[in-house]
């Protein structure tokens, strides 16, 4: 069996093409669907005076800290341009940098430029990844980081679990769903992958689970006092175990089961089949058409060329003992997120991406053992799939999301910049993802909180501001704050100013907004 290296010198060039292709295509197709906790992070580092601990997130210990010194040092350079846009351009350099590294690590393991190309060009372009990468979250430097720590614990490294610590614990640092791989390095640490003597490796391994917990820990407690002042243990867990009320948790077998599926699928391929309705022009036809075209191809080469590949790849496999420990690891990676994902957040495709690297070694270790019992004549498939995939995932994702009419909630929050001079005063009910969108992009506009028992206070307010020639409105958390009691109803009956009325209301969003203007009626 031809043993793993580390050394590929032919390839040097490779995972810099790499990473030129998929960091220019990220950046140019940048997405409008903006997740919401990326308008959060951009709001929060937008609004922060200094680098301080206001800028610290439980969930995400560093992520803020570092889009701000982004962001900062991308206006120190005279550009003006939003947080978001600097989110954006970091995670697409950062996920261009994952797709190289993959590369690397397929390389070493499958020894083929050609099977690592194009799984690494499966990995760029699965819908999730391709998603993600273009818009502004925490996940992928988390998985860089991942990505890293995995890439020093492989076959012939050197085992130093201080650095795999202080790695490690950046990607935790980062988003802390990156715990759950943390059996998968223990493991690889106490693997006998250099012939180390069995002792040196569960000190090593023990190293690097405390050294990990030491940073890692250290990092959270000095947040958290920084943020309050004072450390109390209980709040600090309450702190650390925080999530975003618009988090869904339940355990449905058969729901989860579903999702479950649903979400494998929607990793690799996303969007809708009529998504480019409105947008459709000679490139995009072009696209469609070679679309087709590969479709028949790979179809055609399935059929013409199929052949049952039997068992003997996972004989080859399980003979390697080298690949074969490190399918081992692969799979603890999988199933672990897979199984915690099953029990707790089974509909959230995005935190899939966590354990996509795993996915794509595993497959590279697949291919490669069975090209060595197989020795197929190569028929480029995996080629023609990989292709298949990344049209359609940009002709039904990517492509249509860079454009705000495909995303009708910033459609709507564009309108109402239009509409919404500075100084426009805003009343709100309740923070949530909707109104945040809409504050994030209409910048001048004042918010305030609605308070429903004080409707004296808002209506002397409310003449105030209309005396300095601005607008009052009001936004549907606080429209609806207001229906809730009959008073309440009635004060907004004869405040409302029913021309104004802009409304976007699906299942997925509530936006509404209308002016609100001195009662004509004094009773």
């Amino acid at each position: 069996m031809r043993a793993i290296t580390l050394r590929n010198s032919n390839d040097t060039w490779a995972p810099w093409i790499l990473f030129v292709v998929t960091a220019a295509i990220y950046l140019c197709f940048p997405t409008r669907n903006y997740y919401w906790d990326g308008i959060a992070f951009a709001q929060t580092i937008e609004d922060a005076p200094q680098l301080s601990a206001f800028l610290v997130h439980p969930n995400h210990l560093i992520y803020n800290i570092v889009g701000y010194v982004s962001y900062r040092a991308v206006q120190a350079l005279g550009l003006n341009v939003r947080a978001i846009t600097v989110l954006q351009v970091l995670n697409g350099i950062l996920s261009a940098i994952s797709c190289a590294l993959l590369f690397r690590i397929l390389k070493q393991i499958t020894a083929s430029t050609y099977y690592a190309f194009t799984l690494s060009l499966l990995f760029a372009f699965s819908a999730a990844w391709w998603k993600f990468s273009t818009d502004a979250d925490a996940y992928i430097p988390s998985i860089l980081f991942l990505l890293l720590s995995f890439n020093l614990v492989l076959p012939n490294r050197q085992q130093r679990p201080l650095l795999v610590a202080l790695i490690y614990s950046m990607s935790l640092c980062f988003h802390q769903i990156a715990v759950i791989v943390f059996p998968t390095l223990v493991l690889a640490f106490l693997l006998d992958w250099n012939s180390l003597p069995r002792r040196q490796r569960i000190v090593n391994a023990l190293t690097f689970s405390g050294a990990a917990a030491l940073i890692t820990l250290t990092a959270y407690i000095s947040s958290f006092y920084l943020l309050t002042g004072a450390f109390r243990p209980a709040r600090f867990m309450r702190w650390i175990m925080s999530y975003s009320a618009d988090e869904s948790f339940g355990f449905h077998p058969w729901n989860n089961l579903a999702y479950t599926l649903r979400g494998h699928l929607r990793l690799f391929f996303g969007g809708r089949l009529n998504a480019l309705e409105g947008l459709l022009n000679p490139f995009l036809a072009v696209l469609i058409v070679i679309l087709v075209a590969l479709l028949l191809i790979l179809a055609f080469k399935i059929v013409r060329h199929f052949k049952n590949p039997g068992w003997q790849w996972l004989r080859a496999l399980r003979q390697d003992p080298l690949r074969r420990t490190l399918a081992l690891l692969c799979l603890l990676w999988i199933s672990t997120y897979v199984i915690f994902l099953f029990l707790l957040f089974s509909a959230q495709t995005f935190y899939r991406l966590f354990y996509l690297p795993a996915i794509i070694i595993l497959l590279g270790l697949i291919l490669y053992s069975y090209n060595l019992v197989a020795h197929p004549k190569r028929k480029y498939r995996l080629a023609l799939f990989v292709a298949v995939l990344a049209i359609a995932n940009f002709l039904n994702l990517i492509f249509p999301y860079s454009h705000v009419q495909k995303y009708p909630p910033l459609a709507l929050t564009l309108e109402m910049h239009q509409v919404w001079p500075p100084g426009t005063v805003i009343y709100f009910g309740a923070q949530n993802s909707d109104n945040s969108l809409v504050k994030y992009f209409n910048r001048g506009t004042l918010w305030k909180e609605l308070d429903p028992t004080r409707l004296d206070v808002i209506e002397d307010e409310l003449r105030e501001t209309n005396a300095r020639g601005r607008t009052v409105w009001l936004e549907a958390s606080a429209i609806d704050r207001l229906s809730a009691t009959p008073e309440g109803a009635e004060w907004l009956r004869r405040h409302a100013h029913e021309e104004s009325r802009r409304s976007l209301v699906t299942k997925a969003h509530n936006m509404r907004f209308i002016q609100i203007v001195p009662s004509r009626n004094d009773d």
